[in-house]
């Protein structure tokens, strides 16, 4: 039951993003599954559409639904996408199709509705990482059967919770049905559930590092039994603390902008490109790449920008390997040996940005000038 605070948030979002219903949950990925249970439930193949480039808390939610996921390829310049391997997808069966905004980037979500019409199918509109980001249409988020929206840890606003947002009332309905009935393990549990997953990944990375995409069939398995840490009460508090953060939140996405602006303008030259970062886009964190890396120096160099006390990640490595999947696909596997995320939150602050940028620029430079040598002179 919502209380007075709760009632003015979730209502505030059936306005804002044009929804039948929006819906309290712990956790964006906890939604996830809950909605794709029920959709297979009501008789749909259990075969989802979704970017590789995506956290492994997407992957282990459609897993967690009994679900497999079809993977799709992305265009290297916005980390979209495109329409292509959506057709791919449906084509392979795939009866729902989750659309994510990579970094913020926004998605033409007619370009998927056209391969998921909502006479048959179910389209999810994944705004975790892109809350405030608009495309032709408006909003993203709210543009599909289902929407998807955080409040967690790192998100755009970090109050905690999430929401899921519906155009249909009535499938709501079966989705807060199933959300009621979910056994919330205990902190102590997640702790040790994500403790195992981390260990696992980090090895298989490592793997990664040493022997390239030969050691890439170690990350098979990573998420076995890893939804069951998605399965959390809601915060207390947060739906108090996201209004207080959505009354200012306009003031909020410019400032984000604005940073992810200010990486854009000092890393000119570096020879990291971005990635999407275009009008429309308010950035979970300024995405780039450097073209040629292997997985190697992609790590050095991040330790390298570590050192100088950046917040630098290229945390997502391609999701298709952790479900054992033989398919290549080359933008997905090229983008996680190249990205660069820098961070653009409210904890970091223009002349950080500035400083930071002169590092990195530094760092690629000198690093490009030693590869260079090394060819030079073998």
């Amino acid at each position: 039951m919502l209380d007075i605070e709760g009632q003015k948030l979730y209502r505030r979002l059936e306005v804002d993003f044009n929804v039948e219903r929006a819906v309290p949950v712990a956790r964006a990925a906890l939604g996830l599954m809950l909605v794709l249970r029920v959709w297979v439930e009501q008789g749909n193949a259990p075969l989802v559409a979704l970017s590789a480039n995506v956290c492994h808390d997407v992957v282990a939610a459609v897993l967690g639904a009994g679900c497999e996921p079809v993977f799709c390829d992305i265009d290297l310049c916005d980390a979209v996408v495109p329409e292509h391997e959506w057709r791919r997808a449906r084509t392979l069966g795939a009866s729902a199709s989750l659309v994510v905004h990579p970094y913020g980037n926004p998605v033409d979500m007619s370009v998927v509705r056209r391969q998921f019409p909502a006479s048959d199918s179910l389209l999810i509109d994944d705004a975790a990482q892109a809350f405030g980001s608009m495309n032709a249409d408006g909003l993203v988020g709210g543009q599909g059967d289902v929407g998807l929206l955080s409040f967690g840890a790192t998100k755009h606003i970090e109050a905690g919770g999430a929401a899921l947002l519906f155009k249909d009332a009535a499938f709501a309905n079966r989705v807060v049905q199933h959300l009621a009935t979910i056994e919330q393990v205990s902190e102590a549990e997640r702790l040790a559930i994500y403790s195992r997953f981390r260990q696992r990944f980090e090895k298989a990375r490592t793997s990664l590092r040493r022997h390239g995409e030969t050691g890439a069939q170690v990350f098979d398995g990573v998420l076995d039994g890893y939804y069951r840490s998605l399965q959390i009460p809601f915060p207390l508090g947060a739906a108090l603390a996201t209004n207080h953060a959505l009354a200012h939140y306009s003031q909020m996405r410019d400032v984000r902008m604005a940073k992810a602006a200010g990486w854009a303008t000092g890393l000119q030259g570096s020879g990291l490109v971005p990635v999407g970062m275009g009008p429309g886009s308010v950035p979970w964190r300024y995405c780039s790449r450097l073209p040629g890396l292997d997985w190697n120096a992609q790590h050095l160099l991040g330790e390298a920008m570590r050192v100088h006390g950046l917040n630098v990640s290229h945390w997502y490595l391609p999701a298709h390997w952790m479900c054992g999947g033989q398919t290549k696909l080359p933008g997905v596997e090229r983008l996680a040996q190249e990205v660069f995320q820098f961070w653009v939150d409210h904890g970091t602050t223009m002349e950080a940005i500035e400083n930071g940028a002169v590092i990195v620029s530094a760092i690629v430079r000198s690093f490009a000038a030693r590869l260079s040598g090394a060819r030079c002179n073998p």
